[in-house]
């Protein structure tokens, strides 16, 4: 037999060996996390995908460049031998068709990790100065991942060349050798997390009434995490399946912001301590007698503080990583151990001795509404929609003209509402954001309590944390309702002809929209504001970063509550991007929002109105 061909046939017999034990890895890894990995689940997970392939989002196409890229190689080398005995000879002319654009993006993504190399240096250097040990481990994972991309890059570049097949079997056998070892593990991890919603970051750790009743031991309730060994099953393979890809530093808000914080290094940090742990386990005979390890000793308060729980992390993540679920429970330990400020101890005083962050009297609650003609449940329990005020919309002066606005729309519209006025309170958002689930929960029971009484089914709001908290988290405490966000609920009313706005009065304003995090990334609100800023005759110009991947206004988090160390501000960002589009408004859809854009306004160059969707559609009416 020919040489070459010996020498073919045996390089191919390890490919054929190293894509069986990608298999067996993934079926590993699986097994002892538990992760279902059936034909069903493998489907709804390229449902998913296709769905987002549907947002363009460049950094997510050229990572799936990569993962059809691999697949697409390997099943080139299995299928080489059979190209020339092969019935269809035109399935070859197919699979090289199928390697052009996958080429191309795994060129794009090559020299996109180029360049995250490069700023995740200067991440490291001048924003968290780490160690050298942590750099010299991140500098091994990127480089790791360079090495696959351009293995698999030359792998569907030589399969255009039959005679290099022997070059191109050997490639691959190294690359999947990689994958065996490196990403794996990532991807049990995606299959296990990616229909996770991100309402669901925050677990539930206790229930006041289970505490209350008796059910559950006070002294057995544990928050937050203080050891390595304390994380969740999926909190470990979360943190451990971080490849070093950078999607998330990219997209968060607080590193744009020179704040101490990226959510990659974050998470490498926790991972490469609880691998210290587990080494260190090893080495005894009982796990018991090492030392626990406190993540605390790795991350900085700052670190956690910094964090606008925007979700942009958990979202540009390819393999799923959860780095909130990370973050929420160390800060419910740091609230634990009582290290707080003075502004985060304010925060939490003013919720418990006044129901409200601002610490004003909840009698003043219903002051914007005075002289509205606007009902209480009180005076009218059989209104067909609470409207749920929130916080700011009922305190600060500019946000009153949201819940005006609001009113004055509900009412033209002939919609049966009322509010709870002074019987309000916080929903809590602030402080289970910050990590303290008691102050929360006491609250959220309270609220329930009282919409319960009134027999309440239907919410408005106009608030996105309020709407997230009320929709997603109040039914896990006997608070189930249909909410609505005012976005929404507008649109609806415009469609079915409730609203009409007069040709006359309709003025041509050119707007940028922002999308609130709350609203767009955490519940898909996003092209409802869209439908109604059109038909207000806005001349709509959008950013670059919009619905799903919308940049943060900065106040998420109860970041509106508190300072944190920062070289610039990132609603200053946002606004910049804002007034790139040549708008002469930016369209808001949350009380924060605008109150974080007029702050950013009045101090910048710009000239951008700030307006929310309520008052524009109000002004026309």
């Amino acid at each position: 037999m020919d040489p070459f061909a010996v020498a073919f046939y045996a390089v191919y017999a390890v490919s054929l060996t190293s894509v069986a034990a990608i298999f067996y890895a993934v079926g590993r890894h699986a097994r002892r996390s538990k992760t279902p990995l059936g034909v069903n689940r493998l489907l709804q997970l390229t449902k998913d995908e296709a769905k987002r392939l549907e947002s363009g989002d460049p950094v997510y196409l050229m990572h799936l460049s990569i993962a059809l890229g691999v697949a697409l190689s390997i099943a080139f080398v299995i299928l080489d031998p059979v190209w020339s005995y092969s019935i269809f000879p035109w399935i070859r002319l197919v699979f090289l068709a199928i390697s052009i654009p996958l080429i191309l993006g795994l060129i794009a993504a090559f020299a996109w990790r180029i360049q995250r190399y490069k700023q995740s240096k200067a991440v490291e250097r001048d924003l968290l100065h780490t160690g050298e040990s942590f750099s010299r481990a991140s500098t091994k994972l990127q480089l790791i991942l360079i090495l696959a991309i351009a293995f698999t890059l030359t792998e569907l570049i030589l399969v255009w060349f039959p005679a290099l097949a022997i070059y191109d079997a050997g490639l691959n056998v190294v690359r999947n050798a990689l994958v065996v070892v490196y990403y794996s593990k990532p991807t049990v991890n995606l299959m296990r997390s990616f229909d996770k919603p991100l309402p669901d970051s925050l677990r539930l750790p206790f229930k006041l009434s289970d505490v209350m009743e008796g059910k559950v031991d006070p002294s057995n309730v544990k928050i937050g995490v203080s050891q390595v060994s304390e994380f969740e099953d999926y909190e470990r393979l979360s943190f451990d399946s971080c490849v070093e890809i950078g999607a998330c530093e990219s997209a968060c808000p607080a590193t744009a912001a020179g704040r101490p914080l990226s959510p990659r290094i974050l998470v490498r940090k926790v991972s490469l301590l609880a691998s210290d742990q587990n080494r260190e386990s090893g080495r005894n005979k009982l796990a018991s007698e090492s030392a626990p390890l406190d993540p605390m000793s790795t991350v900085g308060e700052d670190e956690l503080w910094s964090c606008t729980t925007c979700g942009a992390c958990v979202h540009a993540c390819p393999v799923s990583v959860k780095h909130l679920d990370i973050i929420y429970d160390l800060r419910r330990n740091l609230v634990n151990n009582g290290k707080l400020d003075k502004d985060k101890s304010t925060l939490l005083q003013n919720l418990t001795q006044n129901q409200n962050p601002y610490g004003f009297n909840s009698s003043s609650r219903a002051d914007w509404a005075r002289d509205q003609g606007i009902d209480t449940l009180a005076t009218n329990p059989n209104a067909e929609y609470l409207y749920w005020v929130g916080c700011v919309s009922s305190f600060d002066q500019r946000a009153q003209k949201i819940a005006q606005s609001l009113s004055k729309i509900l009412k033209h519209a002939g919609i049966s509402f009322a509010i709870l006025g002074s019987e309000e309170l916080c929903n809590g958002d602030p402080a289970r954001r910050l990590g303290e689930e008691g102050r929360y929960q006491e609250l959220a029971y309270q609220n329930i309590e009282k919409m319960n009484s009134y027999g309440v089914k239907k919410v408005i709001t106009t608030c996105p944390h309020c709407f997230n908290v009320i929709k997603n988290e109040y039914g896990q405490f006997g608070g189930n309702y249909q909410v609505i966000y005012h976005t929404q609920l507008i649109s609806d009313l415009i469609t079915c002809g409730k609203i009409k706005l007069a040709k006359e009065k309709v003025k041509e304003i050119s707007v940028t929209m922002h999308d609130a995090c709350y609203a767009a990334r955490y519940n898909n609100v996003f092209d409802e504001p869209r439908k109604v800023l059109d038909s207000t005759g806005s001349k709509v110009h959008e950013m670059h970063r919009i619905k799903d991947r919308t940049f943060c206004c900065g106040a998420g988090g109860s970041n509106y509550w508190f300072k944190v160390p920062q070289q610039r501000t990132i609603a200053g960002i946002r606004t910049e991007e804002a007034a790139a589009t040549g708008a002469s408004t930016i369209a808001t859809e949350c009380p924060f929002c605008l109150s974080m854009f007029e702050d950013s306004t009045r101090v910048s160059d710009t000239k951008l109105g700030v307006k929310d969707i309520a008052e524009l559609v109000a002004e026309e009416l």
